[in-house]
């Protein structure tokens, strides 16, 4: 089966890798990283580049673990994001199955990372419900992402390779991310991404000019930005 076009990640590096120009329709598609990696970052990155190419996101957050503030600061027009708290991961895959099967959300984040075992029941169902339909969810699984890499047509993972700086201030962090898994695609490639945190997205431009790797720092009089390996 054919992709039916693609919804950007918010990283032109990364919609190159996944050689579809972005998350394809139609994906489940797994951010497969260790807590603290950026997978939430990217997935907040996400949904406000698919806001701003018109579409209609939301996020599925059983533990409440969404901040408002950070969402909106990494581009989230808040006024627009559909907010949904299940009751339990079993609810918040059968809400998602809904929005997947119900068509109008062109995306959205379903956050199982800081949920309790077992949270995979149901996931192929939503899978095949987001083929059908067209949409695209971002599946957050924190430390058991490999548990549910089976169930996900697409899978990203994200590797720290080092933090990011300007003087004494860690502004962001340096990602490998790696396409392990294309069902409409070949995967293996790699893009190099800078995930910012919530308050340096605001100097975004300045930090990506300033960017230097730590061992070209040390020839460096005052860089403003520090690239400190992980």
């Amino acid at each position: 089966m054919r992709h039916r076009g693609a919804l950007p990640t918010g990283h032109p590096e990364l919609d190159a890798a996944l050689r579809t120009g972005g998350w394809p329709r139609g994906a489940l598609a797994l951010l497969d990283a260790p807590q603290g990696s950026g997978a939430t970052s990217l997935a907040l990155g996400s949904l406000a580049a698919c806001q701003a190419a018109g579409g209609v996101v939301a996020y599925l957050d059983p533990t409440g673990s969404l901040d408002p503030a950070t969402a909106a600061r990494l581009g989230v027009a808040l006024e627009w994001l559909l907010v949904v708290r299940p009751a339990d991961a079993a609810e918040a895959v059968e809400l998602a199955g809904w929005l997947a099967r119900d068509g109008r959300i062109d995306a959205f984040v379903l956050d199982l990372a800081d949920v309790p075992a077992g949270s995979s029941r149901g996931l192929d169902r939503l899978a095949g419900l987001l083929v059908r339909a067209g949409g695209v969810g971002l599946l957050l699984a924190g430390p058991r992402g490999r548990e549910v890499a089976q169930v996900a047509n697409v899978r990203v993972l994200l590797r720290r390779q080092a933090w990011l700086t300007v003087g004494r201030d860690l502004v962001g962090q340096r990602v490998e991310a790696t396409v392990t898994r294309h069902r409409w695609a070949l995967a293996g490639a790699c893009a190099q991404l800078d995930l910012w945190f919530a308050e340096g997205r605001r100097i975004d431009p300045l930090l990506r000019a300033a960017a230097v790797p730590a061992e070209e720092r040390v020839a460096a009089e005052e860089p403003a930005l520090h690239v400190v390996g992980a």
